[in-house]
């Protein structure tokens, strides 16, 4: 009678316990690598050309395995009233054990680096020391994607107008590849622009949006833009379905408006994933290098409140907030 219940319980346990490990560790193990696309209907099939040009660094890490990936990104802005660019650099490795380490860095004086081993997160700003982070919100997930995303934010940049057009079958470091050039296809826009605010619910005469401010005709500029240049070369696995290289320079036009004037938006990325099947792990950082995250101190700003009220005072006259007496008064 007492066997049956400790049965029951250890398996219960059991079960707790593999939750427990897949709710603290996110993404570990079991990646979904997402559905299986056909490469070669790309240019012709809008929804698979969406879907190879937007995959989430996880599905790619998913089918291609441990491999590096870098990329150099440029993104200028230029108008009558001025001129502001961007240059950005990034390095990938993506190791066997799903161990990662990221370096995102820019112009500006401004990246990061963040390294994943054994289930630890690290991050460090630019220059500045590394400190541990947790896992359960993905944050180093987000950090990974960031650091990929740079064409798929291109991609949608320009709206589903760009074509693409087959060519031949080459072997990117021991992988098959198909190689497609890349132009302006003459279409409207197919992709969606500036995310639209939530809607009103239904009934409701006053509304106040709690996440997302309403976008103003300002801030719709991409949805304004108007591709006038697009040229470059893609690689895509063959079985994988994922983006191997990218070579790419494009431009938009974006008209003139109320007080502002036209202006152009110019970009240019160029990737490359190698290194396929290593490296086996990542190591975490040097303890040296590791600081931990400074902890707030509970301070009690009110220690004398029993005898004083509210508020604190290191001279045991009026606690702070507490209006001084007037003379005469009592």
């Amino acid at each position: 009678m007492l066997l049956v219940p400790a049965l029951l319980l250890s398996g219960c346990g059991d079960r707790r316990e593999a939750h427990l490990e897949r709710f603290l560790q996110p993404g570990d193990g079991g990646q979904a690598a997402g559905e299986q696309l056909d490469v070669f209907s790309l240019p012709g099939d809008a929804a698979v050309a969406d879907k190879i040009n937007t995959r989430p660094f996880r599905e790619v890490a998913a089918r291609l395995g441990a491999h590096s990936y870098r990329a150099s990104v440029h993104f200028s802005m230029s108008s009558p009233q001025g001129w502001v660019s961007l240059d950005e650099t990034d390095h990938i490795v993506y190791a066997r054990n799903g161990d990662f380490s990221v370096n995102l860095e820019n112009d500006a004086g401004q990246g990061y680096q963040a390294i994943y081993s054994g289930g630890k997160f690290f991050l460090r700003n630019r220059h500045a020391l590394f400190h541990p982070r947790g896992t359960i919100d993905g944050q180093h997930w987000r950090r990974l994607q960031e650091a990929y995303g740079g064409w798929a934010s291109i991609y949608r940049l320009f709206r589903g107008r760009l074509g693409f057009v087959k060519g031949k079958l080459v072997n990117h470091h021991g992988r098959d590849a198909v190689e497609f050039t890349i132009g302006l296809n003459g279409g409207k826009p197919r992709l969606p622009g500036t995310t639209e605010p939530p809607p009103v619910p239904a009934g409701v005469k006053k509304y106040v949006y709690p996440i997302e401010p309403t976008p103003s005709y300002r801030d719709r500029w991409r949805d304004r833009a108007r591709p006038v240049k697009a040229r470059g070369r893609l690689l895509v696995d063959a079985d994988a379905g994922a983006v191997l290289a990218i070579d790419f320079q494009g431009k938009l036009l974006i008209p003139a408006n109320q007080d502002k004037p036209e202006f152009t938006v110019a970009v240019t990325i160029k990737g490359v994933a190698d290194g396929f099947g290593n490296p086996p792990a990542i190591q975490p950082p040097p303890a040296d290098q590791v600081q931990p995250v400074p902890e707030r101190i509970e301070v009690d700003t009110h220690p004398i409140d029993f005898y004083f009220g509210k508020g604190f005072t290191a001279t045991l006259g009026a606690p702070a907030g507490v209006a001084a007496k007037t003379k005469g008064e009592p």
